[in-house]
């Protein structure tokens, strides 16, 4: 079991490494068992394509880690956590999200923070809505969720500036999940941007 961990682990850092020098697009299977020194059937034993190499990375590196911080009901501090892995492997994951179509690497993030949200939801009683909205169910909550914060990771870490820290992203997440869009409009000052 151990060296299975190792040789996927092996094979994700191979991955990692290329990226850093080639658009994903590029690389290939060869290229990764070269650079992780293994044949091409030990790739094959362990993933099926670059792109559930890619995922499990994502899964491995950072899934994983905030999940162990939900079961201890430590959510927000999982959430900060996200922002922090993705910080500090900024340029790997600004060339993930660059991976589009089918096998987005958006759509991976989305899908696993869904899971995340989704399974809190699930692990203790949903608190339906005020309101008796029908559509307000565990799953649309949690696919709102995971939307909204995979658009603004993928916005930020696509930022080549790189301007804002992982504290302040954070910080801008906390405010706008606890603000309504009516919080950031001024009625007062409605046409002032136009002139």
């Amino acid at each position: 079991m151990e060296r299975k961990k190792m040789t996927r682990a092996l094979i994700g850092e191979s991955l990692k490494v290329l990226m850093k020098e080639h658009p994903f697009e590029k690389i290939t299977i060869k290229m990764i068992t070269d650079e992780a020194g293994v044949i091409r059937p030990t790739f094959y034993n362990y993933f099926c394509d670059k792109y559930e190499v890619l995922e499990w990375i994502f899964n491995e590196n950072i899934i994983e880690k905030i999940k162990a911080m939900f079961e201890q009901g430590m959510y927000m501090e999982g959430v900060k956590l996200l922002f922090v892995c993705m910080k500090n492997d900024s340029q790997f994951y600004r060339r993930a999200f660059e991976v589009t179509g089918q096998n987005a690497f958006s759509e991976i993030v989305k899908k696993y923070l869904y899971g995340l949200f989704l399974e809190e939801f699930n692990a203790f009683y949903y608190v339906e809505s005020k309101f008796n909205n029908p559509l307000l169910t565990a799953e649309m909550v949690a696919s709102y969720y995971a939307m909204s914060l995979t658009n603004l990771l993928q916005i930020w870490i696509q930022d080549n500036s790189q301007n804002f820290t992982a504290d302040q992203m954070f910080e801008a997440y906390e405010y706008l999940i606890s603000h309504r869009v009516k919080d950031f409009i001024d009625p007062e000052r409605k046409g002032a941007a136009e002139k």
